[in-house]
């Protein structure tokens, strides 16, 4: 759709990976990080709530601003396109030549298909969030509805079965280098290798002053996030320790969950440990143009969070 409108495949990479990334580095309520961070330092996840939303609303129209001025730039002149630039194919892994731009309007059978969608989505966070829902339950879920889909569509099974494995094939590069990220943080886990960079990061920060702590803080989570991928393993390893040096210098526990998940956010948008990879497989573009593009991106955030976090611990 982004191609046949005129954009190259970072505009629909950024709307959908970016903006994924730009919501977990606020995290306002996320389970997997705020909640287990904020239950670790002893606090409630509500506090703070108010400078993540803060920080959600200013980065996300950053981040907007950001995308939206590459994509007119490119649709004016397709030259500009980091994808061009650096000589890479600018042909999606899907045909563009099947898009047929027509009026067209929904009928009740897709605003029904829409509707099974939606509440497909709606039960897999309902259960996440209430009923504590992981991998086993959301593959139910969506199982359950692609065999209500096919059921709803009169699908043939033979029909059905060669879809369900023509799309779970598609994914198989992908699941084959989250394997790998993976595998990365088990050895540098298992090797105690996390241990130690833990173990001598908080002997380099424990005697600064609160503000440029904060800052340094967010900076080791930027480094961390490259080697434990995992949200909740980061808040369990790290927060112990570099949770109670904040304490000790004075700084809210609000405030090094905050500098926790900036700095989770932020690096997300380039580690190869994390779902960037896939993305990028998906849609055919190199790590390469990625970093190209988000670059600018990452030292703006990485300012606006640092500012920001400098501000809360000297005046609130």
């Amino acid at each position: 759709m982004f191609l046949a409108a005129g954009y190259d495949l970072i505009v629909p990479l950024g709307v959908i990976f970016l903006g994924t990334q730009i919501g977990q580095l606020s995290s306002i309520s996320n389970p997997f990080s705020t909640v287990i961070a904020s239950n670790i330092l002893g606090i409630n996840w509500i506090s703070g709530i108010t400078e993540r939303i803060i920080i959600c609303i200013i980065t996300s129209f950053v981040s907007i601003f950001y995308l939206v001025r590459y994509a007119q730039k490119v649709k004016k002149n397709p030259e500009r396109s980091i994808i061009y630039r650096t000589g890479e194919n600018l042909q999606s892994p899907y045909p563009v030549q099947a898009i047929e731009l027509r009026d067209v309007r929904l009928d009740i059978k897709t605003k029904f298909l829409l509707f099974l969608f939606a509440l497909t989505f709606i039960i897999m966070i309902t259960g996440v969030i209430f009923f504590g829902w992981w991998l086993e339950e959301m593959s139910a879920v969506f199982i359950g509805a692609s065999i209500i889909f096919g059921i709803y569509l009169r699908l043939p099974e033979s029909v059905f079965v060669e879809k369900f494995i023509t799309g779970a094939a598609s994914l198989l590069g992908v699941s084959l280098i989250i394997g790998v990220a993976r595998g990365v943080t088990i050895v540098m886990n298992e090797g105690h290798i996390s241990d130690s960079l833990l173990y001598h990061s908080s002997l380099l920060v424990g005697n600064m002053p609160p503000a440029l702590f904060i800052v340094m803080l967010m900076t080791i989570y930027l480094v961390f996030t490259i080697f434990i991928a995992s949200t909740s393993g980061m808040a369990v390893v790290t927060m112990p320790i570099l949770g109670s040096l904040a304490l000790m210098l004075g700084i809210p526990g609000n405030d090094t969950v905050n500098a926790y998940l900036f700095g989770l956010g932020i690096m997300n948008l380039i580690s190869p440990t994390g779902l960037l990879l896939p993305s990028l497989a998906l849609v055919n573009v190199s790590y390469k143009s990625w970093l190209k593009f988000i670059s600018p991106l990452l030292v703006i955030l990485y300012i606006i969070c640092a500012v920001f976090l400098v501000i809360s611990v000297m005046f609130f």
